[in-house]
């Protein structure tokens, strides 16, 4: 089973293992991260689902609240609301946390609010934060758990959008499970084909060698080039 990006597998218990209802008592928790946390909790709560904590913000800052399912399993689903240092709340940091580097591309247009409801509806991207302004938009946005941000084009800041511009030197290489369909949808949004999906064939070097894929290309109503593709081999 899947809910959102986590998978959860579950089999009957077999000889030697017990639920945790026939056990009386639970050996381990999940926790959930959702988005809409609201609707999820008051979904659960019209479904009749065993509530252990109504929906409350920590205060350590996670919106939250847990139930039990029909085998005796506690589920905390959870979103983050706020920062809050560690010291407000009685922690102590006991090793500092280096994050993993990443790399997000940041894509200029030249309307931020409608380049947001195109890549929502074009490649079901979600918003992560949205900042606006004075006309000015800065917004981060996942596909799946790949993240990319965009921001109004300003001259003054040395950006413009490749329609602006005329040309653009970046293209952005979007894998997914079904590129076809992807293409598709990006389409009927609003993007131009600029290749169907077709199969690929390399000769490359290197550790981690790409030697077959799908791949097709749609350039989107700010000027951007979007292939889209799923590596088979």
């Amino acid at each position: 089973m899947r809910a959102g990006n986590a998978w959860i597998m579950l089999r009957r218990s077999r000889d030697g293992e017990a639920t945790p209802r026939e056990l009386g008592f639970g050996t381990q928790s999940l926790t959930i991260f959702i988005e809409d946390i609201q609707a999820h909790f008051e979904r659960a709560k019209s479904g009749g689902v065993a509530l252990l904590e109504d929906l409350h913000e920590t205060e350590y800052g996670e919106l939250q609240y847990a139930a039990e399912d029909l085998e005796g399993h506690h589920w905390l689903f959870s979103r983050h609301a706020r920062d809050l240092s560690p010291d407000r709340w009685g922690a102590r940091v006991s090793e500092v946390v280096v994050p993993t580097p990443q790399i997000c591309p940041m894509l200029a247009v030249s309307d931020g609010a409608a380049a947001i409801e195109f890549y929502k509806a074009a490649f079901r991207a979600t918003v992560l934060w949205h900042l606006e302004g004075g006309g000015h938009v800065v917004c981060g946005l996942a596909v799946g758990g790949a993240r990319f941000f965009l921001a109004t084009e300003d001259p003054a800041y040395g950006t413009r959008s490749p329609a602006a511009a005329q040309f653009t030197t970046v293209r952005i290489e979007l894998f997914v499970d079904d590129p076809e369909a992807v293409q598709g949808e990006a389409l009927a949004a609003g993007a131009v084909l600029a290749g169907p999906v077709e199969e690929h064939t390399y000769a490359m070097a290197g550790p981690c060698p790409i030697r077959r894929m799908w791949q097709g290309a749609v350039v989107d109503p700010f000027g951007h080039m979007w292939l889209i593709g799923r590596v088979a081999e």
